[in-house]
């Protein structure tokens, strides 16, 4: 009779990885597929000429901005890795710096040092503007990615290379580079992807992309069918980017060696390669991050103290709406990681990755058509209030369950066998189990991965646009009002605030990073 009563419970623990798994992928990718499925379910609408100039100025960039943004990242991380000049420590950390600042910010920085009373005179605009900011904001994608390649590389292959006579360009280009190349290729994906999601910086400096096609089709020409043709390309070419990185990702084992507990040898560079190495590692973290940051200070300093009293609504908005989606998305991604670890529960982790892949505006279109087909079948009312807060804590845990999950998989990377078995042998089932053993194992993972999301949603921008109240401003959106009307001064307040949010994150990242071979001391 025991074992009988016992046979549904363990029935349940046995499903229930799938069961989570199932709902993690009905949150996290059913507002893509709606765009997808909604896109595809009219008549092209007639606009073509508008949808294919969106489409090549999105190509273009992600092309000449990525391949620039490759090759800067990739040739910051062989110097600071691999050789050893002036400022080589200082550099391993400073050159994250623009990952902490939303590349809006940086185009509202050089739009202002640019611009008219600015200190150079240089104007820019359209995608060559935004190519330059994107370059410089998205090259740390592929230098964290080379940073960890080159790492986990062989002490063996790099000093056979030297003693048969290599220099250490030609050490980097036969032995280095290769071993690195698909984790440059992973962090190139990655940066694709982000230039072609971004929207901040395309509509400041008036470039013609896929997502400014977006909201130029659903709100200045009133097209909705338009924008969700436009948003299915844009989907599409995330997906085929994340497929990339996936693939690249996947074959990242053969850069290991036999020797990896040593620390890795470091070329010394002759005096004027040394100078060099410093003079590029110190023009790429000054332009990147230090000149346009040190300019939003100066502007800010320019409002009267008084004046700074308008931004605690959006600062206060702000960090209840990361709060509250970064509670829900730990939630969701604490299940996809659990669930990932079982048969049948990885269709929460790939639908985490498709939701992850989408760009915010496609994430956000989304849930807003099912909310308005909801309301059309008579289920809701009008999206406002609580619904839109609702609508927007479903966009942010779709778009960022995958990046809260991944902490939380190593975290419970650290939960051995022995660890399960014995809480089998004590007669814990595995709901208890879980709660009493694996997630304290993972918590300060867990803890990492929300910590991520909440910055995460702090710079968020085109989803907020699309899905916040009426009258409702964050940081993001107030400072995106302000520079669309040209008023930069008023701009640069919420846009530090922004960026300082997620210097704490990027340093500790930096850190985490220079501290992950063994044996080596950074």
């Amino acid at each position: 009779m025991a074992l009988t009563a016992l046979a549904p419970a363990a029935r349940l623990g046995l499903a229930w990885p799938r069961i989570a798994g199932a709902l993690a992928a009905i949150v996290c990718a059913t507002p893509v597929f709606a765009v997808l499925a909604q896109a595809f379910a009219a008549a092209p609408s007639g606009a073509q000429d508008m949808m294919w100039r969106a489409i090549a100025g999105t190509l273009r960039l992600v092309t000449i901005a990525g391949g620039a943004a490759t090759l800067l990242g990739a040739t910051a991380a062989w110097l600071v890795t691999l050789c050893e000049f002036p400022g080589r420590r200082t550099f391993e950390w400073l050159l994250v710096l623009p990952l902490s600042a939303p590349v809006y910010v940086l185009s509202y920085a050089y739009g202002a040092l640019t611009g008219p009373g600015g200190p150079i005179p240089i104007r820019m605009g359209g995608l060559t503007g935004a190519g330059f900011v994107y370059a410089l904001g998205f090259y740390p994608y592929i230098y964290l990615a080379a940073r960890a390649a080159f790492v986990s590389q062989s002490v063996c292959a790099l000093e056979a290379a030297r003693s048969l006579g290599a220099s250490p360009w030609q050490a980097f280009v036969r032995v280095a580079a290769p071993l690195a190349w698909p984790g440059v290729a992973a962090g190139a994906a990655l940066a694709g992807m982000e230039i072609a999601a971004e929207y901040g910086a395309a509509a400041y400096f008036g470039a013609e992309t896929v997502t400014t096609g977006v909201f130029r089709a659903w709100f200045a020409r009133g097209e909705p069918q338009l924008a969700l043709q436009l948003a299915s390309w844009l989907l599409i070419g995330a997906l085929v980017l994340l497929a990339l990185e996936r693939f690249a990702r996947g074959r990242r084992g053969f850069a290991g060696g036999s020797a990896r507990w040593r620390p890795l040898p470091r070329a010394r560079l002759a005096p004027a390669a040394a100078v060099a190495a410093t003079l590029f590692c110190a023009g790429l973290a000054t332009f990147g991050a230090l000149l346009p940051l040190a300019w939003l200070v100066r502007l800010a300093t320019f409002r009267p103290p008084n004046e700074l009293s308008g931004i605690a609504a959006p600062l206060f908005n702000t960090l209840l709406l990361a709060s509250a989606g970064a509670s829900l998305t730990l939630v969701l991604a604490t299940a996809v990681a659990v669930a990932a670890r079982h048969p049948g529960g990885r269709i929460g982790a790939l639908a985490a990755s498709i939701g992850y892949a989408a760009p915010g505006a496609v994430t956000a279109l989304g849930a807003f058509t099912l909310f308005g087909a909801a309301r059309e079948a008579g289920w809701i009312g009008g999206l406002s209030g609580p619904l839109s807060f609702a609508a927007l804590l479903w966009v942010y845990a779709s778009r960022f369950a995958a990046a809260g999950a991944q902490p939380i998989e190593a975290g419970l990377s650290r939960v051995t066998r022995s660890m399960g078995e014995a809480a089998r042998t004590l007669g814990a089932p595995p709901s208890r189990q879980l709660f009493a053993v694996e997630l304290p194992i993972a918590a300060p993972a867990a803890i990492a991965g929300a910590l991520i999301v909440f910055v995460d949603i702090l710079k968020e921008l085109p989803a907020t646009l699309v899905l916040r109240p009426f009258d409702f401003e964050t940081l993001a959106t107030r400072a995106h009002a302000y520079a669309a009307d040209d008023r930069l001064t008023q701009a640069a307040a919420p846009a530090l605030l922004i960026t300082l949010a997620g210097l704490a994150p990027v340093i500790l990242l930096s850190r985490r990073l220079s501290r992950a071979r063994a044996g080596g001391r950074g």
